[in-house]
């Protein structure tokens, strides 16, 4: 009966270390995903904000710098689709003249805007290399960068409204695309703001 409880002991212990190894990794990636979620709830565009992240999570890994290098990351994905997908609108047929150049106009803006996130991340992935106290004045660039950025998307869209009687399946699609995109750069830029606070003396 003695070596039957020792036995019981042993599996006991043996099922006990494997629960413990098995859950921590769960409990880790539900703890980066909770960072995530409160996170997003700082900026405009919650939900797009949690969708577009939580993939993410483990290469975030609760980390400010890491969650805005992301953000950065995913808007200028989706900016550099968007400057695509309107370059090939603007090879459509049947285009009027002020839709042609509403289409080009934005094709212009979007495409600064990548420039200018693509800015923003080269000086957020530096800051680790250069001196702390340099971090306001980084932080200073890459929050001006990606407010250009949001402007940018912004006024492409203001050209369509310039742009008269724009037919609403082009201006519509165009959009569709632009509006993700500023929403992104809105939120990424929140999440810059929340990143820059973290080291304010």
């Amino acid at each position: 009966m003695k070596i039957l409880s020792q036995i019981q002991i042993f599996f006991l212990s043996i099922a006990l270390l494997l629960f413990i190894t098995s859950s921590s990794p769960t409990h880790s990636k539900q703890t980066n995903l909770d960072y995530i979620k409160t996170s997003c709830n700082l900026t405009l565009y919650k939900t797009l904000c949690n969708i577009s992240l939580s993939p993410y999570a483990s290469t975030i890994n609760s980390n400010p710098q890491k969650l805005a290098v992301t953000a950065l990351n995913l808007t200028l994905s989706s900016a550099k689709s968007a400057v695509k997908f309107i370059k090939n609108i603007s090879h459509r047929r049947g285009l009027t003249r002020l839709e042609a150049g509403a289409v080009a106009d934005c094709v212009e803006e979007v495409g600064d805007s990548v420039s200018e996130l693509q800015d923003s991340i080269r000086e957020l992935d530096s800051i680790k290399y250069k001196d702390s106290s340099k971090f306001k004045m980084v932080m200073s660039d890459v929050e001006t960068w990606v407010s250009a950025a949001l402007t940018d998307d912004d006024t492409c869209m203001d050209g369509f409204g310039r742009a008269g009687r724009a037919k609403a399946g082009v201006k519509d699609l165009v959009r569709r695309h632009v509006v993700k995109v500023a929403r992104m750069t809105s939120n990424a830029l929140a999440l810059i703001n929340m990143y820059a606070s973290t080291k304010e003396n």
